[in-house]
């Protein structure tokens, strides 16, 4: 009798994450729809849900995660690796199922709006050192604890504060260093403030959600937002965000 091999292949690891905390969504009333077809992917813990055997084909994932707005993704394979296929998926926390938690959310329509982000300009724990453009290596300055930017969705904020490029980490090289996966488009001077990117949402007819937790005296964010293709910034208080609207012209 001949023996059979019965072979797995990983084709997705999906890891959920808080887009207001960057902390992984432990939650386990998850329900997975890919092109609306729905999916059982197993969890693996710290927010990862793998798919296996299930094919590398482009599709559209729905997640839904209970205290979570649902979330609608493009899953493109030639943008992931190709040996580790993850994606990360961020979450806005529901104001519906928030538990006992206040948060705050910008909120309104605009035409041809495309993409919505946001990083903090009071939280920073991070700042600009120096940058090796040939490794692609960035130096930072850490102002307490150690380093840790498991997230790696980051935005280097302008000498003025009038905006910030975002970048990705690749790797983390102590002592506080780490590999960028694009070298940075513009110089930075020394202390320049790094802060974690904030991702919110957009709806095909331009409407828009942005939302932050109501965690601290000071919730003024540096909002970038895409519009026809023209990036713009816009400093905006959650403390006062109903009467915050994103400009329509710069």
């Amino acid at each position: 009798m001949e023996a059979s091999t019965i072979h797995h292949r990983l084709d997705l690891v999906v890891q959920l994450v808080d887009t207001t905390t960057g902390v992984t969504v432990e939650e386990q009333n998850v329900q997975f729809f890919v092109d609306d077809k729905q999916c059982w992917p197993i969890s693996r813990g710290g927010g990862n849900f793998v798919f296996i055997n299930t094919g590398r084909r482009d599709n559209t994932l729905t997640i839904k995660v209970s205290g979570y707005e649902d979330v609608t993704i493009d899953v493109v394979y030639d943008k992931l690796d190709s040996v580790m296929p993850l994606k990360q998926v961020f979450l806005i926390p529901s104001e519906k199922l928030a538990k006992g938690e206040h948060l705050c959310s910008l909120t309104g329509t605009l035409q041809g709006l495309e993409e919505i982000e946001a990083v903090s300009l009071s939280k920073s724990n991070l700042s600009f050192s120096e940058f090796n453009e040939k490794k692609c290596l960035l130096k930072l300055f850490l102002a307490r604890g150690r380093l840790s930017m498991e997230n790696v969705h980051y935005g280097l904020i302008s000498e003025n504060g009038s905006h910030y490029e975002h970048f990705e980490v690749a790797e983390e090289l102590p002592p506080n260093t780490v590999k960028l996966k694009e070298p940075l488009k513009e110089t930075f001077t020394v202390n320049s403030p790094i802060a974690r990117v904030i991702f919110g949402s957009v709806s095909p007819d331009g409407s828009y959600l942005l939302r932050v937790r109501d965690d601290a005296d000071n919730l003024k964010y540096l909002v970038c937002y895409r519009i026809n293709g023209e990036e713009r910034f816009q400093i905006v208080d959650f403390h006062q965000c109903r009467e915050n609207e994103l400009q329509t012209e710069v």
